[in-house]
């Protein structure tokens, strides 16, 4: 058996947790590149329309399943929920991982979409995941709560999200870079008492960085075991 793949083994096996924590961060980092190469050269949008939701949740899904490396993976977007009705706006399963990735996205152009985000990360720990077995999933061994969010840095009320996504001090540096960032009244974590989101790793990237036409632009990946 050839080095990489045993070292392959011992971190899928024995340090799954870790080696599932790196892939979702490599996953952000990837999200970023395709972002940063598409926003240098072009601008997807008329005046102040900014960017669909869905755009972050194609994005992201390819880059989760490039960074996964399982050719068996499989990815499907507005993923029927529990009540046939409901819908997901993203769906990943890696068979070689046995691990399930629920995709939620939002844009926080106003204040009713933090409470909307934060219902749409509640309904994913929902208990009942008989709907999966009875299309045929059963091999799976871990579930990951994935929420994406992105904000345009020009208010009081925009720059004080970075800080309520990632929690009290943990902004990345790079974003507290942008500068004019204000503290919110509360955070997201504290707003999700129903779930283990204290536990949840938390990204932020400022992509104005690389482009004036994007200046005041913020990419926000938050994850979760279940």
């Amino acid at each position: 058996m050839g080095g990489r793949v045993v070292h392959y083994l011992m971190r899928r096996y024995i340090f799954p947790e870790v080696f599932m924590d790196q892939i979702i961060s490599r996953s952000f980092d990837e999200m970023i590149s395709t972002y940063t190469r598409t926003l240098k050269n072009f601008y997807p949008a008329r005046g102040n329309t900014g960017f669909t939701e869905a755009n972050q949740v194609h994005i992201y899904v390819n880059a989760l399943i490039k960074c996964l490396d399982d050719d068996q993976a499989v990815s499907w977007l507005e993923f029927p929920w529990v009540e046939k009705k409901q819908h997901i706006d993203g769906f990943v399963f890696s068979p070689m991982h046995k691990a399930f990735f629920f995709i939620e996205a939002k844009r926080l152009s106003h204040t009713k979409k933090k409470q909307e985000i934060i219902k749409d990360i509640e309904r994913l720990y929902h208990g009942d995941k008989q709907f999966l077995r009875d299309n045929g999933v059963i091999d799976y061994e871990s579930e990951y709560v994935v929420a994406l969010s992105d904000v345009w840095l020009e208010t009081k009320w925009k720059r004080s999200m970075p800080e309520w996504w990632c929690g009290r001090n943990n902004v990345p540096e790079q974003v507290i870079a942008h500068g004019s960032l204000t503290t919110p009244d509360s955070t997201i974590h504290n707003s999700l008492v129903g779930t283990n989101w204290q536990q949840s790793t938390s990204f932020a990237y400022w992509i104005g960085e690389h482009g004036k036409s994007v200046k005041n632009y913020c990419l926000l990946m938050a994850a979760s075991k279940i």
